[in-house]
């Protein structure tokens, strides 16, 4: 990753980025001035004996190459100095569990109204070409009795899975595997 162009790499600049500490503070810490602060960050400035001497104990806690930490570069997590509990941890991988079961049970439902709406899809050509034209309908909209011809149930069955549903479908899958994997990285964790 690229260093931004007007980020001091000076150890000070480091240093005071590492620990997290404002300008100001830091330069109240050495008895200098913020604008010397700035000067000595940018390297324009030479820092003096006593300013180092006075800086000496928070250099010390800086890493060498603590820049990439600075700049965010990702580095392995540190360890913690104690484990974490294991009851919230516990309750969140069977929570996970627990949710991830129920969008498989979703998923289930979609997955076998997909399955069928495949089926009819597959046998409605041959289904429909071994028919004789349809008869105009006079049954009302919504009246059930009016699938009387295998061709209107099979179209209907034909569309029965929508786009939206397979929409739905994806995104349950998702969400299920996301809680899946989370479930298995805190049971890992709870093994440590």
């Amino acid at each position: 990753m690229a260093r931004p162009s007007n980020f001091p790499d000076s150890r000070l600049a480091v240093m005071r980025q590492y620990l997290g500490l404002p300008q100001q503070e830091l330069a109240d810490f050495l008895g200098i001035s913020r604008s010397l602060l700035a000067n000595l960050e940018a390297n324009r400035r030479a820092m003096s004996r006593a300013v180092h001497e006075r800086a000496a104990p928070l250099l010390a806690l800086v890493p060498d190459g603590a820049l990439h930490l600075v700049l965010g570069i990702p580095e392995p997590p540190p360890a913690l100095p104690t484990a974490p509990a294991p009851g919230p941890l516990e309750a969140r991988r069977a929570y996970c569990v627990w949710r991830a079961a129920n969008l498989r049970y979703e998923l289930r439902s979609l997955h076998q109204r997909a399955a069928v709406g495949l089926r009819w899809q597959a046998a409605l050509p041959a289904l429909l070409a071994a028919l004789p034209p349809a008869a105009p309908d006079p049954a009302p909209p919504g009246d059930w009795s009016r699938f009387t011809y295998p061709r209107e149930l099979a179209q209907l069955w034909a569309t029965a899975f929508t786009p939206d549903d397979a929409a739905r479908f994806h995104l349950l899958r998702l969400q299920a595997e996301a809680l899946e994997t989370e479930a298995a990285a805190l049971a890992a964790l709870l093994a440590e």
